[in-house]
């Protein structure tokens, strides 16, 4: 990467999400749909390009932003759910589907992450991190959910 990400990065950033509903849904309804990764990150991703120097990329399946100063930075989006957080490619994971590591190590290398944690949504957890120091830590591109306070403390 050529420039400074224009992130902090390996920074641990708390922001509480106030205003959330749909329709006639009780909150606490609402909150657990919310604490789905699935349903989260459609969300998540235009709120970070608003919170963010970053830009949305919709429907790209290799990243998800590019850093507003520098669009050779390139960022992904992760959720950190109750199940853990999984950085490989998509394209990896589930069943019949192969895990690569020299793949994953490329692609993986030129990306920051972005990690974010819904799991005491509507509190959320923001850390950015470069790929390339993720691999020394989480070799397979796997965070378990009992690291959870650890990566985000």
């Amino acid at each position: 990467m050529s420039s400074l990400p224009s992130v902090r990065l390996n920074k641990t950033f708390t922001h509480i999400i106030e205003n959330f509903s749909f329709g006639d849904l009780p909150r606490e309804t609402c909150i657990e749909l919310f604490k789905d990764g699935r349903v989260f990150s459609h969300f998540i991703e235009v709120w970070l390009e608003k919170h963010y120097p970053l830009t949305h990329v919709k429907g790209c399946k290799a990243y998800d932003f590019k850093d507003n100063n520098d669009e050779t930075i390139l960022y992904d989006e992760k959720t950190f759910t109750r199940n853990g957080c999984q950085f490989c490619p998509s394209s990896m994971l589930g069943a019949g589907r192969k895990f690569n590591q020299e793949e994953f190590i490329d692609k993986t290398s030129k990306l920051i992450f972005c990690f974010v944690s819904n799991v005491n949504f509507p509190e959320i957890k923001i850390k950015f991190i470069r790929g390339i120091d993720l691999l020394k830590i989480y070799p397979k591109g796997s965070i378990p959910f009992n690291n959870h306070i650890i990566f985000f403390d």
